[in-house]
């Protein structure tokens, strides 16, 4: 054959190709052929040079050996690249276009380097393979002395002018990821979680599957370097040779959670676009990133609903399926070369399950990405899409390798798959029972039938070494991240104007109460007291309802805040500074409306300086008691927690207001309390501020003997009362201090706590 090839005669070398006894199914780059596997085979062998090229394009079949040896030299000098050094740092930028090793090195796409690899075997199947080395050779000369065209990287000043992000996106090597004696077990070290498991993933479709508590998502999670904190982790994992960190894995790989976290006010195109802004770097275009957009709404089926909003179990919107593509969509919109997903099909029927699969399929194959998912128990189709196979027990390996090449290996281990029968439901059901009773003398399972039956192959943590990955993304500047948050939270705050306005109409329908109770209470002689209950009601008001507005805030988002800081698209400081700034329009209309009702119905003073000394304060009784809320809801778990502190910190704030005990008359031990009462410096504030200066008129049965008003005057009150003890100012400013310390708390609640 080689004499055929090195003649030029064409049609000998396609029958060889087409001969049966060169194809082997199910070679791909994610399943490298074992040295046992080749020694099973009828194949002859792959020399190891043509690996490179078999590997970018993802051959399956083979090509006969004697073609590649001769067609050996210029593929490797084509798909070569020059070893990084030892210190090297995981994600380095490619050497510059003026190094002196660049001829296809990292400056070149991959893309351009596929074109150039094809061009050498389309010349071959029609030239001497020696007259196409001595060309490549020629022109690789002739171009090494021209200058290397400059690509311009999103952090060098944008994407040319013309080029499609997209295209930007997928010049990216591929990942190959290795892991050795890799032991998981709780912190307390009481139970395994995973036992000295040694494997490797290269690109392609890869399945992680078991039964229920088999260990699955625990694998997955510590390759994604998502572990819990509560287990300890021992081995080495490796990316392409290298060790990874979290934030490293965060820059160039994507994670699809098991439950789909999205935000329930916002539509489909909008989620999509918001994460994108979020995810890149802000040298892209509006224009661009609505094309990225676009093609991944076009690519995951989702045109008819993509206006439509995300729903949640009180509003309605997309189906369950639907979701589950958007959550997909979020993590391709930047195109990782690394993707790992947790049960990507629970909850889909099996329509919708088979085309989220056949799609990822498709992904890791015209892309050569890597795709990881664990998966309970596929039908036969989705099955079939798969490449490479993990098949896990109770947190030990039971067989590792091409998905097509599992069932010979339970045939040849003594479980042949029956006819008919979906090869997942039999594998699984295999290691979920013991073997017969006939065959349990020496106490085997089959789980450690099939575990001492296999040979795994030797994994090398060095692999892909050569490759050093490429990241996606620097990590957005925080003012760009708060921006596009503020936008956000805006959006969503406008969406939900039921609630908005449900809180108006129930803060107008308080004031007219107040005002109808308490209407025109007048200078008379007994206006001061009847203005003491009205003041402190008015504050107490505005507390309570302020707090129970917010009091769900953090619990109902905290799922979604992990997901979304785990993905680094922002700081924890951008997103809470966002959150306060979108929602503090809204927290001011209620006390603003409430004020001009109540002060005007009830008669107090009309003068501007004291009514906006009053809105003042009923503001930051407002904030005061948000911020607490806010806070309570960033340190307790659950929502349900939540409301059962709350009230009881509110009733500790009322009975320290200042209206029921007088400061000065508190024992000593209660002191602190009264402190940290927000109650007391919004009521002691406008208490002076209604008081003081306030006109009385006497009747002449109010004079006494020798014609003096017998009437309290209002400064008179506020030193009876022992409220004089402080100024507005100094209320002012310590309920400035009260609600900055108090978001503080909240801020460290959702920054350190993970509940």
């Amino acid at each position: 054959m080689a004499d055929d090839i090195e003649k030029g005669n064409v049609s000998n070398w396609r029958e060889h190709l087409s001969d049966p006894n060169y194809r082997e199914i199910g070679l791909y780059r994610s399943d490298p052929i074992s040295p046992s596997r080749r020694s099973r085979s009828s194949s002859p062998p792959v020399v190891d040079s043509a690996r490179p090229c078999l590997s970018v394009f993802r051959f399956k079949h083979f090509i006969p050996s004697a073609f590649i040896s001769g067609c050996a030299p210029a593929i490797r000098a084509l798909s070569s690249r020059p070893s990084s050094p030892a210190r090297r740092g995981l994600f380095s930028r490619p050497t510059s276009p003026s190094s002196p090793n660049t001829a296809w090195g990292n400056d070149i796409p991959l893309s351009r380097r596929r074109s150039k690899a094809m061009e050498i075997l389309l010349e071959a199947a029609n030239t001497s393979a020696l007259e196409v080395i001595a060309k490549r050779r020629q022109s690789e000369t002739a171009s090494s002395s021209a200058p290397e065209p400059k690509r311009m990287r999103p952090s060098e000043g944008g994407v040319p002018e013309g080029r499609r992000l997209t295209t930007e996106l997928e010049e990216r090597g591929s990942i190959v990821l290795s892991w050795t004696n890799l032991t998981v077990t709780s912190r307390d070290g009481k139970k395994i979680l995973l036992e000295n498991l040694s494997g490797q993933v290269n690109a392609g479709f890869t399945a992680i599957m078991g039964p229920s508590g088999s260990g699955k998502s625990t694998l997955l999670n510590t390759l994604a370097c998502r572990m819990d904190k509560s287990a300890s982790l021992q081995g080495q994992i490796r990316l392409n040779g290298m060790e990874y960190t979290n934030a490293d894995l965060k820059k160039m790989s994507g994670y699809v959670m098991q439950d789909d976290l999205l935000n329930a006010h916002l539509t489909v195109e909008e989620t999509l676009l918001y994460t994108i802004k979020l995810k890149l770097e802000p040298t892209y275009t509006d224009e661009q990133l609505q094309d990225r957009v676009d093609e991944v709404i076009k690519q995951m089926g989702l045109e008819h609903c993509r206006k439509t909003v995300i729903g949640s179990a009180l509003r309605k919107g997309i189906s369950g399926g639907e979701r589950k593509r958007v959550s997909v969509g979020m993590e391709l919109l930047t195109r990782p070369q690394l993707l790992f997903l947790d049960e990507p099909t629970s909850g889909l029927d099996s329509v919708t399950a088979l085309h989220l699969c056949t799609l990822l399929s498709k992904i890791a194959d015209e892309r050569g990405c890597t795709i990881i998912c664990t998966i309970h128990q596929p039908q036969a189709k989705i099955f079939n899409l798969f490449q490479s196979l993990i098949i896990l027990k109770a947190g030990k390996l039971i067989y590792q390798g091409s998905a097509p090449g599992v069932l010979k290996f339970f045939e040849e281990s003594g479980f042949p798959c029956p006819e008919f029968t979906n090869p997942a439901d039999h594998l699984l059901d295999v290691i979920s029972t013991s073997v017969q009773s006939t065959e349990k003398r020496n106490g085997k399972t089959n789980a450690e039938k099939l575990r001492s039956n296999f040979v795994a192959d030797p994994v090398d943590l060095d692999k892909g070494a050569e490759y050093p990955p490429q990241l996606i993304r620097d990590r957005m500047p925080w003012h760009r991240q708060y921006m596009v948050l503020l936008n956000r939270g805006l959006k969503e705050q406008y969406r939900k104007k039921n609630v908005v306005i449900t809180q108006v109409i129930q803060n107008i329908v308080t004031a007219l109460l107040i005002g109808g109770v308490f209407f025109q209470i007048g200078d008379g002689p007994k206006s001061t007291v009847r203005r003491q209950p009205v003041l402190f009601f008015c504050v107490i008001n505005q507390g309570v309802f302020g707090a129970l507005t917010v009091i769900n805030s953090f619990p109902s988002e905290r799922i979604l805040i992990l997901r979304e800081r785990a993905a680094g698209m922002y700081y924890s400081s951008a997103y809470y500074m966002a959150k306060m700034s979108a929602e503090l329009p809204f927290q001011l209309l209620s006390p603003i409306i409430f004020s001009f009702v109540v002060y005007f119905m009830v008669g107090f003073q009309h003068k501007a300086r004291k009514f906006f000394l009053f809105m003042f304060f009923m503001i930051l009784c407002q904030l005061s008691a948000t911020s607490l809320a806010l806070a309570i809801s960033a340190i307790c778990k659950t929502t349900d927690l939540s409301v059962t502190v709350l009230p009881m910190l509110l009733e500790v704030n009322r009975l320290f207001g200042g209206f029921f005990l007088a400061p000065k008359v508190l024992p000593k031990y209660f002191a602190w309390l009264d402190c940290l009462s927000y109650v007391k410096y919004c009521y002691v504030a406008i208490s002076q501020s209604e008081l003081n200066g306030l006109e009385l008129s006497c009747k002449p049965s109010d004079l006494d003997s020798e014609g003096n008003c017998i009437i309290e005057a209002g400064e008179h009150t506020i030193k009876r009362l022992g409220l004089d003890y402080i100024t507005i100012a100094d209320c002012a400013m310590i309920l400035l201090l009260y609600i900055v310390a108090t978001r503080t708390f909240a801020y460290l609640g959702i920054r350190f706590l993970k509940h």
